[in-house]
């Protein structure tokens, strides 16, 4: 009896001890953000490492995996706020957020991988911060190297055309709460960083321009224009909110600047002075000049106003940046969907078959 008791006490223990182990090893392993394995797209406020903030849209996260699936933790500061999740370059995934600390389930192949995972900010600051605080893989799943990062790099600088605003309107333009109009991965910018194979920044923000926004304000009235969220990681109107952003952190080939849309939105009613408006556009040429100064500058009037005065604007401050790396480029006009002036995604298309063979002639690429 007593070998029969010591025999059946043997057993329970193993197979409390493989119970154990098999629960430990099937815990699905959590990760920091900060982990080596994993990589920060754009422009962000890393003072906490492992829970970095973003607000540009198309900023995020990169990773690559051995594993069925992964889960991302993401704070979000509003209601508002969306995700794109690219997974081995397949069809984009659209996630929703809620405020405060949201669980984002990230579906993969059936296979085990390995697997190319990008996560990106869809919405725009103003409609909100996320911060990434952890992601988990499936039970057994690791993290692999990533390749390199491209060596050609391009920044777009501008409002909410270059943000992606009204890619994915509906043919009423009536608001969707299940799928946000914005969708920088659709933009003419990361487009062309994705033909070029260049790592590319949107430095964007809808309504903004040089001197003013689109409703006369600047950042007297504590209101961000171009000048002011070109060096800011995160580009809050309230002065305590800003963050700044090391220009040397991410030096482009070029940089490609479509500003003056929403300075023009009140030249009805209350008209820009030209030449304060000119030598305001020199100035913000001489601060890009100053942060980047191997970066080629291109610049135009963008795809949405049609008056000639805009368009004649850019080439003075062209001209007048006494620069030969500044370099005016004209935007042809996309009407948007007839009910919203935001050009379509099927338009950002065309702007990138527009801009693809002046980049590529002009850098030789």
């Amino acid at each position: 009896m007593l070998i029969h008791f010591r025999v059946c006490a043997i057993v329970l223990l193993s197979a409390a001890v493989s119970s154990i182990a098999y629960a430990q090893s099937a815990a699905p392993p959590v990760l920091p953000v900060n982990d080596p394995h994993l990589r920060l797209i754009g422009r962000y406020d890393d003072r906490a490492p492992d829970h970095p903030r973003l607000a540009y849209p198309g900023t995020g996260i990169e990773f690559r995996c051995l594993c069925t699936s992964a889960q991302l933790q993401v704070n979000a500061d509003t209601g508002n706020s969306a995700l794109t999740i690219v997974v081995d370059r397949e069809a984009p995934q659209l996630k929703l957020l809620a405020i405060g600390e949201n669980t984002v389930d990230i579906a993969m192949p059936v296979d085990n991988g390995p697997h190319t995972v990008q996560v990106y900010k869809r919405t725009e600051t103003w409609q909100g911060i996320l911060r990434f605080d952890a992601l988990a893989l499936s039970p057994g799943g690791t993290l692999l190297d990533l390749p390199p990062m491209p060596v050609r790099k391009l920044m777009f600088v501008g409002d909410s055309v270059t943000c992606g605003v009204g890619i994915d309107n509906n043919a009423q333009c009536t608001h969707d709460k299940n799928l946000p109009d914005i969708n920088p991965y659709e933009s003419y910018g990361m487009l062309l960083g994705r033909r070029l194979d260049a790592d590319t920044q949107l430095v964007c923000y809808g309504g903004r321009g040089i001197e003013r926004d689109y409703r006369g304000l600047g950042i007297a009235d504590n209101v961000v224009n171009a000048p002011d969220f070109l060096t800011l990681a995160i580009p809050s109107d309230k002065p305590e909110g800003r963050v700044p952003w090391d220009a040397n952190r991410f030096q482009p080939d070029a940089i490609f600047v479509s500003l003056g849309t929403n300075d023009m939105n009140l030249e009805k009613t209350k008209p820009l002075d030209e030449n304060k408006w000119v030598g305001e556009y020199v100035a913000f040429l001489r601060e890009v000049r100053a942060a980047y100064p191997h970066a080629i500058v291109f610049v135009t009037e963008g795809a949405i106003v049609t008056d000639p005065l805009l368009a004649r604007m850019v080439q003075r401050a062209a001209a007048e940046s006494l620069d030969s790396r500044v370099i005016y480029t004209k935007s042809q006009h996309y009407p948007g969907n007839g009910c919203n002036g935001h050009p379509t995604g099927i338009q950002h298309r065309h702007m990138a078959d527009d801009f693809e063979p002046v980049l590529r002639r002009t850098l030789r690429w």
